[in-house]
């Protein structure tokens, strides 16, 4: 483990083995950190913070930091992270508010330079998140999504798996699997039919998908008959339930809105 010697680091820190820490990082107690991370100058991690193995943390980002909301009451609350993330330069991760509550970062995800993680969000894995990407509290990101630069995502929305968020998107409703959308306000595109296709979904997927899409969509039906009319033919694909168990489980209501509604 080589730490360099202008570090500062709790002795109630637990670090594991193989561990490169870099000039003027601070790590807090209360921290416990895996193997095989790489910490470089300036990173600040501060108490209830865990961290897996093989992360990557770059110059200045501060994970763990108090969280930006006013019911905070000091509380004790944590940051968990898993395995192979990337944290670039400034990103900023803030631990939960309410007590015993957390921020939970998965694995493989690529955050990158100023993106900023809320309290109490959950962001599972492969995920990207472009530079000055930002996520208010609670809210989800599920695997394999991706964050353009500057995306704004409203708290408690969520983003489904394999959606692809263009530049200086708002967010405020939550948004299904494998959309593409784009704007502001945000409206939805189309399918992500790029991006399923570079994660290995073959034609036979990408075409039930394109059908729920449609009967969602492009048919004019209202939100519970499509999803009636989806649910006969559910069994077909672990992408289809996928897509209707979001759509049934939203709180805030899905975007709906696409171009072609948006002059009505």
């Amino acid at each position: 483990m080589a730490i360099h010697r202008s570090a500062v680091i709790d002795h109630n820190a637990e670090i594991g083995t193989y561990n490169e820490i870099g000039p003027l990082v601070v790590i807090e107690g209360g921290v416990r950190i895996g193997n095989n991370n790489r910490i470089e100058p300036g990173a600040i991690i501060t108490s209830n913070t865990t961290i897996g193995d093989n992360n990557r943390i770059h110059g200045h980002v501060y994970i763990g930091n108090e969280p930006q909301d006013l019911a905070y009451d000091g509380s004790e609350t944590y940051v968990k992270i898993g395995n192979d993330n990337v944290f670039r330069e400034f990103t900023t991760v803030h631990r939960g508010t309410k007590e015993g509550s957390s921020t939970v970062i998965g694995d493989n995800n690529y955050l990158m330079t100023a993106s900023h993680v809320a309290h109490n969000c959950r962001i599972g894995n492969n995920v990207i998140m472009v530079n000055g990407a930002s996520l208010g509290g609670y809210a989800e990101v599920h695997d394999h999504a991706f964050l353009s630069a500057f995306v704004i995502v409203h708290q408690f929305c969520r983003i489904g798996g394999y959606t692809i968020c263009g530049i200086l998107t708002k967010i405020t409703k939550d948004v299904p699997p494998f959309l593409m959308i784009d704007g502001n306000p945000a409206l939805v595109r189309g399918l992500n039919l790029v991006g399923l296709k570079r994660k290995g979904f073959d034609a036979k997927r990408r075409a039930i998908i394109k059908q729920a899409f449609k009967t969602v969509y492009r048919m004019g039906y209202s939100v519970p008959h499509a999803l009636e009319l989806l649910g006969e033919m559910e069994q077909q694909s672990e992408d289809l339930r996928m897509f209707i168990d979001f759509i049934v489980e939203s709180e805030r209501g899905i975007l709906l809105k696409t171009p072609v509604s948006d002059g009505s």
